[in-house]
């Protein structure tokens, strides 16, 4: 059994990806429920603290982000394979990269998570709590962050149209 507040692959368990996706499901649903159409703006507040205890939590799990997060483009997808989460991200760099405002749009295509998009897309509830934005956020937030320690990012997760498109994913940098 895991110890209290340890972050590891000790036990080594193998959860099915359905099971994963209810959990994140009823998350989404809670609070979606909780604070209605506020659920964004604690997705926000939640992005920023999360970011701050990732390092850790990623470098127990033996995921290893690096300081030197140097290529956005290449970085994202990267944590997304070795996450095994998705094997197919495609990521769009503004020219202004690091300019407040300037946007990074993340295409992923074959996510574990993306049941859980569609479903909740189509019962009309927004995907604020979407693994992927958050992960693709913490990636460009860590890179900014080495140039501007200040810079901060807003996720937007787009509802899902069809399982045959990709889950768009817009970080603005702030």
């Amino acid at each position: 059994m895991a110890k209290e507040g340890v972050f590891d692959l000790a036990d080594k368990a193998s959860i099915p990806t359905g099971t994963i996706n209810a959990i994140v499901a009823m998350y989404q649903l809670a609070l979606s429920k909780a604070l209605g159409t506020g659920s964004a703006a604690m997705t926000q507040l939640i992005l920023r603290d999360a970011t701050e205890i990732a390092d850790e939590m990623f470098k127990n799990l033996g995921v290893e982000i690096g300081e030197d997060v140097s290529d956005i483009a290449q970085d994202v997808p990267k944590v997304f394979k070795i996450m095994g989460i998705s094997e197919k991200v495609e990521v769009e760099v503004p020219k202004e990269a690091e300019s407040k405002g300037a946007v990074y749009t993340i295409k992923v295509y074959d996510s574990i998570f993306k049941p859980v998009a569609i479903l909740l897309g189509k019962r009309g509830i927004k995907f604020t709590l979407s693994p992927e934005a958050f992960i693709a956020a913490y990636v460009i937030r860590k890179a900014l962050r080495q140039k501007n320690e200040k810079a901060n990012v807003r996720i937007q997760v787009e509802p899902m149209k069809s399982p045959d498109e990709p889950l768009i994913i817009k970080v603005i940098v702030r």
